[in-house]
């Protein structure tokens, strides 16, 4: 009975794993901020990576402009007309999560109404946001939700901002700041990954609760 019983709690423990959570999603993570034109490809922003063009990471005022949570944010568009920054996480097969996001825009070049793509498992969703009356000391921050289901053990999600097809300078597009990611429903009826602490927690007691019970049968 030691044995089965060992084995059942190795089991539990193995399957009640806490999933890697999202992060950085203020840019606040990495070397530095004021750096300009980050190619595709760079992780220098911890945690994700720059999947197109190029992207400028911002910092405060003077240089930089107001944030909406932390120092840093990001301008989608650093020279190229294009730019744009995915993540890829841990996600529980089945569950429901919920993306926020604040989005507003550099008003230094046009165009006024900055669009911003976000592609979550391969589906998009497309915002945008109009920078007029707006500056960097009164950016204007709006706060946007999505939701997915993840059909996997991980999933990407991708901020992509495209002001090419209005021409003019091309460097100036979606700002994007304070990026959430978090669970809104349950995962499927088994024990394999619970969503909080106080589950895990059942969890263990369940099983301690089990292994005294064998132990006072063999006694």
């Amino acid at each position: 009975m030691k044995r089965v019983s060992a084995l059942a709690l190795m089991t539990v423990l193995a399957n009640v794993a806490i999933c890697a959570p999202f992060t950085n999603g203020s840019f606040e993570g990495g070397p530095a901020s004021f750096q300009f034109n980050i190619p595709a490809g760079s992780t220098v922003i911890a945690g994700w990576t720059v999947s197109v063009g190029n992207v400028d990471w911002e910092g405060v005022l003077p240089l930089g402009w107001q944030s909406s949570n932390g120092v840093n944010s990001l301008d989608l568009v650093g020279n190229s007309g294009i730019g744009g920054v995915q993540q890829t996480f841990d996600t529980v097969p089945g569950q429901t999560y919920l993306v926020s996001f604040d989005l507003a825009g550099n008003t230094g070049a046009p165009p006024i109404v900055k669009p911003l793509a976000v592609t979550v498992n391969g589906v998009t969703q497309n915002f945008t946001f109009d920078t007029t009356g707006k500056s960097g000391s009164n950016m204007g921050w709006v706060t946007h939700t999505l939701t997915f289901t993840a059909s996997g053990t991980s999933s990407t999600i991708n901020f992509v901002s495209d002001v090419t097809p209005s021409g003019g300078t091309l460097n100036a597009g979606a700002a994007l700041d304070n990026v959430q990611v978090t669970p809104v429903a349950s995962a499927p009826s088994t024990l394999a990954i619970p969503l909080t602490w106080a589950q895990l927690g059942a969890a263990m007691l369940l099983v301690l609760t089990g292994l005294v019970f064998l132990a006072r049968r063999r006694g």
